[in-house]
C-alpha cells in the first residue's frame, strides 16, 4: 500500500509500508484457530464393562424316571445390553430344599440358543420319600462372575412312578385298544398319540373340515386297569403311541408332577376291516298295480356307511339269495320292479361301508305279488 511520497533527485518515489501488514496478518489468521482448538469438553470416565451375561428368566424342568430335563433360552446380551460373542459358560445348580448348591453340570452354549440339559439324579435322590429339589442356572463371564441365578424350578426326589410294561395296541370297530401291565396305586395314565401322515398322500380338502390334530394327549385317571380305548382314533390311519404313569405332588407349597420313564413308542396301522351294523326294521309292501314290491328299513347312523345291498330268493328256498339292488343304492329303500306276479319272495338287506366291508344280512321278510287274473 502507498502511504507516503518523497523526492529523490528531483523525482517522487513511493514508500511501501510493509510492517503493518506483517503485523496484522498473523493475528487475524492464527489467533482464531488457537481459540477454537483449545475449548473442547471432556466426557466423564466410564468403568470397564464386566461382560456379565443377563440372567436366564424362562428356566423350566420336569422329572421323568430318574432324569430331570431342563430347558431355557440363552440371553443374547450382557447386563450392559451389549451383544454377547462366543459360547457362554453355564453352571447348573441343584439343591435339596434350602440347602447349598450342588453342581449338576457345566456347559458352553451360544447366545440366544434354545438350551436344554438332562440331570441324571444320583442314587440317593432316586429312592425313599420325596424331597423338594430346586434347580437354577448361572451364566458366568470369563472370570467366573455372574449377574445372579435364573428363576427357580422345582421337582421331587424319591422313587419315581413305575414304568409302563408290555405296552400294546390293536384296532377295533370302536377305536384303538391300548393295553399294558396294571400297577396298583397308579394315579394317572398319560397317553401320547401322534398321527403319522404319509407325505405323498393328497392333502385333505379344506371343504371337508379341519384335519385331525397331528399330536394329542389322552389321560386315564382312577384305578389302573391296564387297558384303555381311544375312541377318537379314526380308522384307516396310522398312529404312534407312547404312555407314562404320572404322580401329582405338593411339597413346600409347590405343586408339580413327576412321571415314569416314557414307554417305547409303538406304531399301529388302524385299518378298517370291521363290517357295519346289520340294518334293522326291514319291511316289504306289495304294489300290485305297479307290479312291484317296495322295501324300506331304518337307516344306519354309522359315519362311514356307503350304501346298502338288497337280496332276494324264492320264499322257502334254501338257495343262496341273489342281489337285486343296483351298486349305488344309498337310500334306505328299494323298489323291486322285477318281481313276478304269483311268486312269493324272501328279502334281506345288508350295509356296506366306505372300505367295502359288508355287514351280515338282516332277517328275511317275505312278500309276493298276487297272481294276475
Amino acid at each position: 500500500m502507498n502511504v507516503v511520497l518523497r523526492t529523490t533527485a528531483g523525482r517522487w518515489t513511493p514508500l511501501l509500508l510493509v510492517a503493518p501488514i506483517l503485523a496484522i496478518t498473523p493475528i487475524l489468521a492464527i489467533t482464531p484457530i488457537l481459540a477454537i482448538t483449545g475449548c473442547g469438553l471432556q466426557a466423564a470416565p466410564q468403568p470397564p464393562s464386566l461382560k456379565l451375561p443377563q440372567p436366564v428368566t424362562d428356566l423350566s424342568g420336569t422329572r421323568a424316571g430318574n432324569d430331570v430335563s431342563l430347558h431355557w433360552t440363552m440371553p443374547k446380551r450382557d447386563t450392559d445390553k451389549v451383544l454377547l460373542k462366543g459360547d457362554q459358560k453355564v453352571h447348573v445348580c441343584r439343591r435339596i430344599g434350602t440347602g447349598n448348591c450342588q453342581p449338576a453340570g457345566d456347559l458352553l452354549l451360544a447366545p440366544a440358543a434354545a438350551a436344554s440339559y438332562v440331570d441324571h439324579l444320583p442314587g440317593e435322590l432316586t429312592s425313599g420319600d420325596p424331597k423338594l429339589l430346586v434347580y437354577t442356572v448361572l451364566l458366568q463371564n470369563h472370570l467366573g462372575h455372574d449377574a445372579g441365578p435364573s428363576n427357580l424350578v422345582y421337582v421331587a426326589s424319591g422313587t419315581a412312578p413305575v414304568a409302563i410294561a408290555s405296552f400294546s395296541a390293536k384296532a377295533s370297530a370302536d377305536g384303538v385298544i391300548l393295553q399294558w401291565n396294571p400297577v396298583p396305586d397308579t394315579e394317572l395314565i398319560r397317553i401320547h398319540r401322534k398321527l403319522l401322515v404319509d407325505p405323498k398322500a393328497p392333502k385333505q380338502d379344506q371343504a371337508a373340515g379341519s384335519p385331525p390334530p397331528l399330536e394329542q394327549t389322552l389321560e386315564v385317571s382312577g384305578p389302573d386297569k391296564g387297558v384303555a380305548l381311544d375312541r377318537d382314533a379314526a380308522l384307516d390311519n396310522k398312529y404312534q403311541y407312547s404312555v407314562e404313569r404320572v404322580r401329582k405332588l405338593d411339597l413346600g407349597g409347590h405343586a408339580f408332577e413327576e412321571s415314569s420313564t416314557i414307554s417305547e413308542a409303538i406304531t399301529i396301522d388302524a385299518r378298517d376291516v370291521f363290517p357295519p351294523h346289520v340294518p334293522l326294521g326291514l319291511q316289504a309292501v306289495a304294489d300290485p298295480e305297479a307290479h312291484a314290491i317296495d322295501l324300506s328299513w331304518t337307516p344306519d347312523t354309522e359315519l362311514d356307511i356307503a350304501g346298502y345291498v338288497v337280496y332276494r330268493r324264492e320264499a322257502g328256498s334254501t338257495a343262496a339269495p341273489a342281489r337285486v339292488s343296483p351298486p349305488d343304492l344309498v337310500s334306505p329303500s328299494f323298489r323291486d320292479a322285477s318281481a313276478v306276479p304269483g311268486h312269493n319272495y324272501a328279502y334281506s338287506v345288508s350295509a356296506i361301508d366306505r372300505d367295502g366291508n359288508e355287514s351280515e344280512r338282516s332277517a328275511d321278510v317275505e312278500e309276493g305279488l298276487p297272481q294276475q287274473q
